[in-house]
């Protein structure tokens, strides 16, 4: 009919204008996709004949491959758009085999209204109307750049939809260019002797007509000249861009490449992929168009995905899949054209390490841009043979890499290591470049690394350079170590946490078959650190597994095993295991005389001891280790043993002493004590100090401070990000101390926080933790909670719920076992023989028997509920007056502030006596209502 794209095509209630990119229904705006537009366009220009599908595939994927399947997906979106079901109107057919025909009735009208001012020739209608999809931003700042840059250079990897953006800025600013704009696409030629007669037929001259004909054409214009694909043919393109500049001073220059001109007048602007959520975020109530990349993905797969906005899980999975693809526009188009075959999933499934998914071609269009594999086939052959092989060599690593990294890894190669090599590289656009204010790093796009992978297999250089990478890595992670007793938790882990994938990587390839296990040894014992500061604790705990069978040097072993000791305790597996693991690495540290795993091991041996209320063995283990505890005189030697030895004295019922040593922690400058790397158990010095130090302070009557210590260890675990000590902080203190303050809003605020954070990190240890608090919480318990636990975690449920508590409990105080709560639990027996008929006087001595234990301890927590027991059991009786005096002095002990539930209920027996009222500061007991309010809210 016609390819004039200022006319209008009218059909049924239907008006087409494709100078406006614009479709209405009855004078209203339809939304209709680019792809679409761009296929009904051509259908209506050729309405009533068979327009094949080569045909329409070429006008609306320009450039580029794609699936049949995705121009039939634009077709039923087409049908859907064009309500041909719903008013019963068949507009468009399919003619097996050969294409499809518009069939409606079709008029072409004049001119659209306001018609685009260009000059002749330009680069296809349809080519310069393409919609671009998240890269708004980048079009207005194009549009600032070519007013006041008379040479601007788009570059960036391929793929990365470079010409796309160009023909964008082109057609939305051709306004500002009346005399035209001419499209030079030099992406179709390989000699570059070629350039000058691109450009001469694209401005309309004779092929023949030399440079200086040209800048007399253009000479007097105002136009926009677009270099399109200038990176495979050498310095001709800035020749040619040098010449106009010169002669042409009213022509502007829009040129794409993988790397700049290199002229002074240019302006280069670099092209990011397309905008991707960041991995782990949410995208509960995320639109689509918040990210250019979902956006892309969801309109080149539309006809496969569900009507509308995409659920949650729907629209976490194409944030991976687009992830993997970089944002990539061209990989995302690729992978999208597959949905109607594979779904979702099965696109998901098939990025692996392989570009097969998205290189597949059909005939026609242009070579370079049917795939993936074609696009970087290009880029690799215009790199020199070394510029090759680094890129080769360099593919090994996951995350960024230094100058260092990338001279490790090439050090494989014959070859001196070049770094100008690695700056081609970079202004070439296969390597990004990030400068974090310190030093320059490197990184790759997954899908160039797949690509350079693939050749370094090829080239048979694949082990002799991840040997190389291994080594590399066992020299990071030494590095990592050193370091961490000099930043902080959360810096050292921004550091060192991006070299996870690398380290995995590396090992993967050790433990293979090709590999070399002594160096996978030496790589997992140097990592144990990372993952243990990163709680990566069941990683952590596949990793050592894997390389213990091969460990033959000590060293390497005993950090093997200590590790795995403390991953066991947390992960919640049999205790007997992580005796095993901590004991071998204890008696190799001894026989060696290495001190400083030794006091590592000693700290694991009694950690796990008080976890299971083995209270006397801990203590006993302490006293063996003190010689060589004194022989080292190590500092972090000594810290560790404060941090043990606070823990140990606590649950031994040594209140006093634990304090002591949990002080000498506490007190420490914040800068000693960063995060875990010096704990066999994986918990921060400070944060298990200020947990240890807040339930000494509770038993000794200080509630508000405890509540304050146990908030405060909760705050540094969660600052340093860690959570193994964020989870013992919450189990061991949090929770308690809020259940014993009777604060029920921050019980339950710290229960949900400990449930969540268990569970996200697999710490079944802890997990069991949460679930008896939140049952407790809930009201509910016992139903849902688990069997407890013997030691701190029955221990602690029998303080919160003294009903819990039954004669076998009650044999550890006589087996001396119990420890810190022997008082408390003395008292419920001495409740448990009232109740079940026993004498009372046998009662009465058990109940004595608790108030010794409780002196002695300086326990006046549960010295006040002792005192509590005995004026309940005084009521209507003599000796009322005598019990509510005890109840009074006791009550005159506790210092003043907020008082916990058992220093209310005192009162309250206090207040129905009519006796006098203990006096509580109020302003303290303002600041403790205010503290308990920071908490829950948090």
């Amino acid at each position: 009919m016609t390819s004039d794209p200022t006319t209008t095509f009218t059909f049924g209630p239907y008006a087409l204008q494709p100078v406006r990119r614009l479709l209405l229904r009855d004078g209203e705006p339809v939304q209709i996709g680019s792809r679409a537009f761009d296929v009904l366009t051509l259908l209506l220009e050729r309405a009533g004949d068979v327009v094949s599908k080569e045909e329409l595939l070429a006008r609306a994927w320009p450039r580029t491959f794609v699936e049949e399947s995705n121009l039939r997906v634009h077709i039923s979106v087409l049908r859907k758009v064009l309500r041909e079901t719903l008013d019963g109107v068949r507009y468009i057919d399919n003619v097996a085999g050969r294409g499809y025909s518009f069939v409606g009735l079709v008029s072409a009208l004049g001119p659209a209204p306001g018609p685009l001012r260009r000059g002749a020739p330009l680069a296809p209608p349809q080519r310069l109307a393409a919609r671009l999809v998240g890269r708004g931003d980048e079009l207005d700042a194009l549009g600032t750049a070519l007013s006041v840059a008379p040479l601007l250079t788009l570059v960036g990897p391929g793929g990365v939809g470079k010409t796309a953006l160009a023909l964008a800025a082109a057609r939305r600013y051709a306004p500002d260019f009346p005399d035209g704009v001419f499209l030079a696409e030099l992406g179709a030629i390989r000699d570059p002797s070629q350039a000058r007669e691109v450009l001469a037929a694209a401005v309309e001259l004779p092929a023949e007509a030399r440079l200086e004909a040209i800048c007399d054409h253009l000479r007097a214009r105002r136009a926009l000249v677009i270099l399109d694909s200038c990176e495979h043919l050498g310095d001709a393109p800035a020749r040619l861009a040098a010449a106009l500049l010169a002669g042409a001073p009213g022509v502007n220059l829009l040129a794409t490449s993988r790397e700049a001109l290199g002229l002074p007048e240019e302006r280069v602007h670099a092209l990011a992929p397309l905008a991707l959520p960041l991995e782990g975020s949410s995208l509960e109530g995320v639109a689509l168009e918040s990210y250019g990349a979902l956006a892309l993905f969801a309109q080149c797969a539309a006809g496969a995905l569900a009507p509308g906005q995409p659920g949650p899980a729907e629209l976490a999975l194409i944030a991976r899949i687009c992830r993997r693809l970089d944002g990539l526009p061209l990989a995302i188009e690729l992978a999208a054209a597959r949905v109607p075959m594979l779904g979702l999933h099965g696109v998901d499934a098939s990025l692996g390490d392989s570009l097969d998914l998205l290189s597949r071609s059909r005939p026609g269009g242009e070579p370079r841009h049917q795939s993936l594999r074609d696009v970087l086939d290009w880029s690799y052959a215009l790199l020199s043979p070394g510029e090759q092989r680094m890129l080769r060599c360099l593919s090994v690593y996951r995350a960024s890499f230094t100058i260092d990294c990338a001279r490790a890894v090439c050090a494989a190669a014959p070859e001196p290591f070049e770094p100008a090599a690695l700056y081609n590289l970079a202004a070439r656009s296969l390597l990004v470049c990030e400068y974090d204010g310190a030093e320059v790093r490197y990184r790759m796009l997954e899908t160039t690394r797949v690509y350079a992978a693939s050749r370094l297999a090829q080239a048979g250089e694949h082990d002799a350079v991840l040997r190389a990478y291994a080594l590399r890595c066992i020299g990071l992670m030494a590095v990592a170590n050193g370091e961490r007793e000099g930043l902080e938790a959360a810096r050292w882990q921004a550091r060192y946490g991006v070299r996870l994938d690398d380290l995995r990587a590396a090992l993967d390839w050790c433990f293979g078959p090709t590999g070399d296990t002594p160096l996978g040894v030496q790589l997992a014992a140097a990592g144990t650190l990372l993952w243990n500061e990163l709680s990566l604790l069941e990683e952590l705990r596949a990793q050592v597994l894997r390389a213990l069978p091969h460990a033959r040097e000590p060293q390497a072993e005993m950090l093997l095993q200590t590790s795995l000791g403390g991953a066991l305790v947390h992960l919640g597996y049999p205790p007997e295991r992580a005796v095993a693991a901590f004991s071998r690495a204890y008696e190799l540290a001894r026989s060696h005389g290495d001190s400083a795993q030794l006091t590592r091991t000693y700290a694991g041996l009694c950690f796990n001891h008080i976890i299971q209320g083995q209270y006397p063995q801990a203590m006993a283990l302490s006293h063996a280790f003190a010689p060589y505890r004194n022989k080292a005189r190590d500092r972090i030697a000594e810290d560790i043993h404060d941090r043990v030895m606070a823990a140990t004295l606590h649950f031994q019922g040594e209140q006093r002493q634990a304090r002591f040593h949990a002080e000498r922690i506490y007190r420490l400058p914040r800068s000693t004590q960063r995060g875990a790397g010096g704990s066999s158990v994986q918990y921060d010095g400070k944060a298990a100090s200020s947990a240890i130090l807040a339930r000494v302070r509770w038993l000794t009557g200080h509630a508000e401070e405890a509540a304050a210590l146990a908030l405060e260890s909760v705050e540094r675990a969660q600052e340093i990000e860690h959570p193994a000590s964020l989870c013992l902080s919450l189990a061991l203190t949090a929770c308690p101390v809020a259940f014993w303050n009777g604060d029920q809003q921050s019980a339950a605020y710290f229960s949900n926080l400990l449930c969540e954070r268990s569970q996200a990190h697999g710490l079944q240890q802890w997990q069991s933790w949460a679930e008896q608090f939140r049952a407790l919480a809930s009201g509910t318990y016992p139903q849902g909670a688990p069997p407890l636990m013997p030691g701190p975690q029955a221990e602690t449920m029998h303080t919160i719920l003294p009903g819990l508590a039954g004669p076998a409990d009650f044999a550890r105080v006589g087996q001396g076992l119990a420890g810190w709560c022997a008082a408390e639990l003395t008292r419920q027996k001495a409740v448990w023989m009232r109740t079940a008929g026993r004498p009372a006087a046998q009662a009465e001595a058990e109940l004595m028997r608790a108030a010794c234990f409780a002196e002695s301890q300086g326990a006046l927590a549960w010295l006040l509920r002792i005192a509590i027991t005995r004026a309940q059991w005084a009521q209507g009786t003599p000796r009322l007056g005598q019990a509510l005096q005890q109840l009074y002095a006791t009550l005159r002990r506790f210092p003043p502030g907020f008082p916990a539930r058992g220093q209310r209920e005192a009162q309250a027996l206090l207040d129905a006596a009519g006796s006098p009222t203990f006096p509580f500061h109020p302003a303290s007991h303002a600041g403790g209502r205010g503290r308990g309010a920071e908490t829950t809210s948090r």
